[in-house]
């Protein structure tokens, strides 16, 4: 491949990242679309190891591999065919072609790995986190817009087009997160971008901080001593069925929670129990394991590994209530407790109505309405209405 590469070059007189269309990944390039589709093919068991978004002879076999497996022409090239029908089969979205391919010897900017098809679409850009940078177009440059100009970084209408403009508006919001700020959308700006505690223009702190963001590390302990807060359960305990109540999120739970208090999670099909400490909330409420012990038990109820597949679980919440939910154990962007082996937060999904989770938050926010639905179906037999 790397021989075609360099006879396109000489005759097209371009470079090899434009010697196919754009979006195209081939051996030699080196990207963060590469990785996403490494951990699409690990996860298809077409490959092998960790992926590291350079497209070398192995990620090359995979793609053949897959290729020849799934009625395509085998010659190790990604394009849009072969890409759509990767993530199609690995259950998660493709990514947009905001941003071409690059040589493995141009510098990229590094951001921290995370499956793309893992993310099962989550969040405001579909679960797709490569770059966007000035130049790029589309709809996930059309959600970037949005995104700031709700945060009043930008200003005027969202075109998709993104340039000098989107350019110091998202300069100006990696400032007030306390991101590098160069201008560059990658990884870690976007899903600064997705989460409840994204700062505003106006704000005075970065996202994920407030003046007391100072937990110990026995965060427990401290939030427990709250008025009001249970003592956290260290054994499992699972609810009668008469204690169970189907609760909405935006009228009846979201009102009852405060940060730092304790909810307790019980996931039915292991008998694993752990509490998580409230960390923010917005259209669901991101959390964090109390305790290492916490985390160990989690990872336990989801197979030995992290991994943004939802379950169902019930949930206790701070003031005694049991009720239903839909959760992961992926830790993304920021946390507060300390010694709890989990770096970062995670998501705790509760009930909905499907057409508002279908308008503000239409791929993994549903998925999670579905799960949730499908759960109290098979404990009480009851279809949710909406």
């Amino acid at each position: 491949m790397a021989a075609l590469a360099a006879l396109l070059l000489a005759l097209g007189g371009a470079s090899p990242a434009l010697a196919y269309r754009e979006g195209t990944l081939y051996s030699g390039v080196h990207s963060e679309a590469v990785k996403e589709m490494q951990t699409a093919l690990i996860q298809l068991g077409y490959l092998g190891g960790t992926p590291d978004g350079i497209f070398g002879t192995n990620t090359e076999n995979a793609v053949k591999k897959f290729q020849r497996g799934n009625g395509l022409k085998a010659d190790g090239v990604a394009g849009a065919k072969t890409l759509e029908l990767i993530y199609k089969k690995a259950g998660g979205a493709a990514p947009q072609n905001e941003t071409s391919a690059q040589p493995a010897q141009q510098t990229q900017q590094t951001q921290s790995a995370q499956p793309a098809q893992n993310a099962q679409a989550s969040g405001l850009f579909g679960g797709t986190y490569t770059t966007l940078r000035q130049g790029s177009s589309g709809p996930r440059v059309t959600a970037l817009q949005q995104r700031l100009i709700a945060l009043g970084y930008l200003s005027g209408s969202a075109d998709g087009k993104f340039g000098g403009a989107t350019k110091k508006a998202v300069q100006a919001f990696q400032k007030k997160s306390g991101l590098k700020a160069d201008g560059l959308a990658g990884k870690k700006t976007l899903q600064a971008l997705e989460s409840d505690a994204a700062p505003a223009a106006g704000s005075s702190a970065p996202a994920g901080e407030s003046p007391a963001n100072t937990v110990p590390a026995d965060a427990s302990a401290q939030a427990a001593a709250a008025p009001g807060v249970p003592t956290p359960t260290r054994t499992a305990t699972a609810p009668s069925g008469g204690e169970v109540k189907l609760l909405h999120w935006f009228d009846q739970v979201k009102p009852s929670l405060k940060t730092k208090q304790i909810m307790y999670i019980y996931e039915p099909s292991s008998g694993e129990g752990w509490n998580l400490m409230i960390y923010s909330c917005g259209r669901h409420c991101d959390a964090e394991p109390c305790t290492a012990e916490d985390t160990a038990s989690m990872l336990r109820a989801f197979g030995g590994k992290n991994t943004w597949n939802q379950k169902a679980v019930y949930v206790r919440l701070p003031n005694g209530t049991w009720t239903i939910g839909a959760t992961h154990d992926m830790p993304h962007m920021s946390g507060r407790v300390k010694d709890n082996n989990f770096d970062g937060h995670l998501c705790v999904h509760f009930l909905r109505t499907m057409s508002e989770a279908l308008e503000h938050d239409p791929n993994y926010g549903v998925s999670n309405q579905r799960t949730i639905r499908s759960f109290w179906k098979s404990i009480t037999g009851e279809d949710i209405q909406d």
